[in-house]
């Protein structure tokens, strides 16, 4: 469980302090798309989404959009979408993915965040590279399917940490203790 456990929680992805993430050294974010910035079957970019973007760009960090689902599906999706960095089919939890972007610019996993709304993808992706992980609220409770089955697993995880005093669980936000 132990190894599940976000280094830190924000309700939604524009409560995130971007300038503390600068301030501890991180140069790229790596940013979820389904349910973390945009509710399932969005069919654009939502202004809060654009503007969280544009920001985290303004304070020096590179945001990089990263996903499991297809190119065609994120068109369709994030039409429109800031002119960000984007990295589809990543098979997340492998952290395969992460590795070579990180790679590609020089950085080290200390210089990286994910910020996403699972457990068992983004939060675990992000653990196995070693790059700091910020679990965020859901934007939508619908979701697909198979995200549903998972979200089963996530529970109960959340549930077993909450036992052991490491997390809370309020208003469907998940509070790292």
């Amino acid at each position: 469980m132990r190894f599940l456990l976000p280094d830190q929680s924000v309700p939604s992805f524009d409560q995130l302090d971007i300038r503390s993430l600068k301030e501890q050294g991180i140069q790229i974010l790596f940013v979820d798309i389904d349910n973390t910035i945009s509710a399932y079957a969005d069919t654009a970019c939502s202004l809060s989404a654009s503007r969280f973007l544009k920001r985290v760009k303004a304070a020096g960090i590179e945001p990089v959009l990263f996903t499991n689902n297809t190119k065609k599906h994120v068109d369709a999706v994030l039409a429109g979408r800031p002119d960000t960095d984007l990295m589809t089919f990543c098979l997340k939890p492998s952290p395969i993915a992460l590795f070579r972007a990180l790679r590609v610019r020089k950085l080290h996993p200390s210089q990286a965040a994910v910020l996403g709304d699972q457990l068992f993808t983004d939060m675990l992706c992000g653990r196995l590279a070693g790059a700091r992980t910020i679990l965020c609220g859901r934007v939508s409770q619908v979701e697909r399917r198979d995200t549903s089955i998972m979200r089963f697993f996530e529970n109960l995880a959340y549930t077993r940490m909450e036992k052991q005093g490491k997390i809370e669980r309020r208003d469907g936000y998940v509070r790292i203790l």
